[in-house]
């Protein structure tokens, strides 16, 4: 199962990106004949209108239409949401596969939390301190009044923008508070290129797992049927019994066992109401 498959991005995901797929035989190319930019930017000068699944699927139609490959891929993150809103940054990786020749659309997803934060600050100290805690590859938007730097790596980078700016004193303090904020795009966020790559695996799995009936891809888990049997008393418990697989194309259906045939009596109502 070997195809070309385009990839719409001006970010630097190729890397991230192509060596799972190759795994599954999709030799992937990059296309930035469209600024993905314009869909909208983390910075926020330019609103996203599109929710993250739309506008991952609007990059894999752009691939498809920009290259006339049969395989159009298109990636988009968002920061939000998680297990903890509002106390925990978490970061969500689309890659959805638009196939022209058969239709089919498969979406992947990584997800995780992200260690990274913004400060306000006219202590050029704690600037350096709190950049010091983070990855050094992180990238950094530095706000000053109304202008945005983007793309700022190290304190080196930002002491020579804040004195361009005018901003640095004789002594550590700042002629005014200065923004400090994550650089959220792929080729400068270490932290998010580790879930597009999880969401790359992802999706060359989904790729390669056919259906037995018909061999169409993405015969993958759906629905998690809770109720597996308790293994001191065998009563239905919270836990995963079974996960539904269906078939987009021909409606072959299966159920996929959990890992384990038991669940602990921890998790049992009986055992441990």
């Amino acid at each position: 199962m070997n195809t070309t498959a385009a990839l719409l991005t001006k970010h630097e995901k190729y890397a991230l990106i192509a060596p799972a797929l190759a795994q599954a035989g999709i030799a992937l190319v990059v296309t930035d004949q469209f600024d993905t930019d314009t869909l909208g930017t983390f910075a926020g000068e330019i609103p996203r209108q599109l929710s993250p699944l739309d506008c991952a699927r609007e990059k894999a139609r752009l691939a498809l239409s920009l290259t006339g490959l049969p395989i159009g891929i298109g990636s988009e993150g968002t920061f939000g949401g998680g297990p903890l809103p509002g106390m925990m940054n978490w970061d969500t990786e689309l890659l959805v596969l638009l196939d022209h020749t058969t239709g089919q659309e498969i979406v992947a997803q990584a997800a995780g939390p992200i260690a990274l934060s913004a400060l306000e600050s006219a202590d050029l100290a704690a600037i350096e301190a709190h950049i010091l805690r983070h990855d050094p590859a992180q990238g950094w938007m530095l706000r000053i009044g109304e202008t945005v730097q983007k793309g700022l790596i190290g304190f080196s980078a930002i002491t020579k923008r804040l004195t361009a700016a005018g901003c640095v004193t004789a002594t550590t303090q700042l002629t005014e508070p200065v923004l400090l904020q994550p650089d959220y795009r792929a080729h400068l966020c270490p932290a998010r290129q580790h879930y597009i790559r999880q969401a790359a695996e992802q999706l060359a799995a989904r790729y390669v797992a056919q259906c037995p009936q018909c061999q169409t891809p993405n015969f993958w888990r759906g629905q998690a049927v809770a109720g597996l049997p308790c293994e001191t008393c065998a009563y239905p418990t919270s836990a995963v019994h079974y996960y539904h697989k269906c078939c987009q194309q021909c409606g072959y259906t299966e159920q996929e066992p959990a890992a384990t045939a038991t669940a602990s009596a921890a998790h049992c109502p009986l055992c441990n109401p």
